[in-house]
């Protein structure tokens, strides 16, 4: 970690020291020694800030290391600032939720007649996804489409060229599109530019002094350079612990406003002032605040998914561009926040497992595999089908050069070669253990805390017929 880093929050729950952050501090350091974790992180719950840090490099090349101040592209975590930005519009009297977006927009095809501002803003308005053009942001067309100037209103222009998806409202189908619109919406009604609209009215009462819309044609203290694996790095060297030689400059893209569907360049701590606001009604009103947050189509609010899991009720929502990837999520039930920011394009399952710390869980610490290439020979020597005690049948199965395990209504997962001949099922964090004793071929499969997910017995090979 940083200098700058790690203001660790310590509480006492009854009798017993709350032991979180130290587990958090182990697991988070672990993660940045395999490279798994290059950027900056923020856990807090009730206030209480559990971390607060950076690992990694900001830029490889002159050896600058990340910092909490590090400032990072954080990708489509920008539309709950667009969402917020439309409700203050609509609290100001200045649009309505449910205008007809041809008020705000010129020139649009006849059958966007029924799109309205909610549409947009749930993702049901049928608007062609712009990344769906090209395959993804991690394609080369999608980095050179987006590398020429005024990218957003190529975007609209294009999008309007293109027929709709489905019909206005009937289904949830993720557009940033929908999203670059809503940005020449606010401005139309704000009567202002995106960008100062977002620093007047949200930024600057929040505190949020690190964040703005991105311009690459600035020079903009402490942002962080993106990173990509380079091709080949993943999975083994990934698995196994990754070296600067495993990293590439991620591709370039442009970023000028007003791209509010993903425009937004900020640090964790700004993003927690942010959270925190959130809590109050110091922006809007509480019961349009309250709309944000009510899931519609896809568990979608405005801005943010709304999920229901093992924390209760949680709001969040990732972020990907060439070079960056981010998540935040807030739990309101116990207030608590995770926040992280990374300039290699990758988050993999920290979030996940922050989110079982902070509950109190056991999780697997990284650590370093010994993944080499799978020898099809062996691994088409193991394919065939395996049954459980209790009936139901797993099959191991060769597919695309590959090996994997399928057990229906549990799992699907690629296994990966250890050197000592057992396998890394990723997915699951855990191991598949192939024996052969004078019982036959037996297959064990552990989660990643070495605790047993099955036992089963080869019935029948790849190639046999029952």
């Amino acid at each position: 970690p940083s200098a700058a880093s790690a203001q660790i929050g310590a509480a006492n729950t009854g009798a017993q020291q709350d032991t979180r952050a130290a587990t958090l501090r182990e697991y988070l350091s672990a993660a940045a020694g395999l490279g798994h974790l290059n950027g900056s992180i923020l856990v807090a719950e009730r206030g209480t800030i559990f971390v607060d840090t950076a690992y990694g490099f900001a830029n490889m090349e002159l050896g600058v290391r990340n910092t909490p101040e590090t400032r990072f592209r954080v990708a489509s975590v920008s539309k709950q600032f667009t969402a917020m930005a439309v409700l203050m519009l609509a609290s100001d009297g200045k649009l309505r939720l449910s205008d007809p977006i041809s008020m705000y927009l010129d020139s649009l095809p006849g059958e966007w007649a029924g799109i309205t501002i909610h549409h947009l803003l749930r993702h049901t308005s049928g608007i062609s996804d712009y990344e769906g053009w090209f395959g993804g942001y991690s394609t080369q067309a999608y980095s050179d489409y987006m590398s020429q100037e005024h990218a957003a209103e190529r975007i609209a222009r294009d999008a309007r060229r293109r027929p709709l998806d489905f019909e206005p409202g009937s289904k949830f189908s993720y557009s940033n599109s929908a999203y670059i619109l809503l940005g020449f919406i606010i401005e139309r009604a704000a009567g202002m530019p995106y960008e100062q609209f977002l620093h007047e009215r949200i930024m600057v009462p929040v505190g949020m002094m690190s964040s703005a819309q991105d311009r690459s044609d600035l020079i903009t203290p402490g942002r962080a350079q993106g990173y990509q694996l380079r091709e080949g790095a993943y999975p083994i060297a990934y698995f196994n612990g990754l070296a600067r030689t495993d990293y590439r400059n991620a591709v370039y893209q442009l970023m000028e406003p007003p791209q509010a569907d993903a425009g937004l360049i900020t640090t964790a701590r700004d993003l927690y002032k942010w959270d925190q606001a959130l809590y109050t009604d110091d922006l809007i009103a509480r019961a349009m605040l309250d709309s944000m947050f009510t899931p519609g189509l896809g568990r979608y609010g405005y801005g943010w998914f709304i999920n229901n899991g093992k924390d209760g009720v949680t709001h969040e929502h990732s972020g990907g561009l060439p070079g960056f990837g981010c998540y935040i999520m807030r739990i309101p039930d116990s207030q608590r926040t995770i926040i992280l920011l990374g300039n290699l394009g990758r988050t993999g399952r920290t979030v996940r497992d922050v989110a079982a710390i902070m509950r109190g869980e056991r999780v697997a610490m990284p650590k370093a595999r010994h993944v080499v290439e799978n020898d099809s020979a062996r691994d088409a020597a193991l394919a065939g089908w395996y049954r459980i005690s209790a009936g139901d049948s797993v099959r191991a199965f060769q597919e695309d050069g590959g090996f994997g395990l399928h057990w229906p209504e549990h799992f699907r997962v690629q296994l990966l070669a250890e050197s000592d001949g057992n396998y890394f099922a990723a997915q699951l964090g855990g191991v598949a253990r192939f024996s052969r004793s004078a019982g036959g071929m037996t297959l064990v499969v552990e989660d990643a805390l070495g605790e047993p997910l099955l036992t089963a017995l080869r019935t029948r090979g790849r190639d046999e017929r029952e």
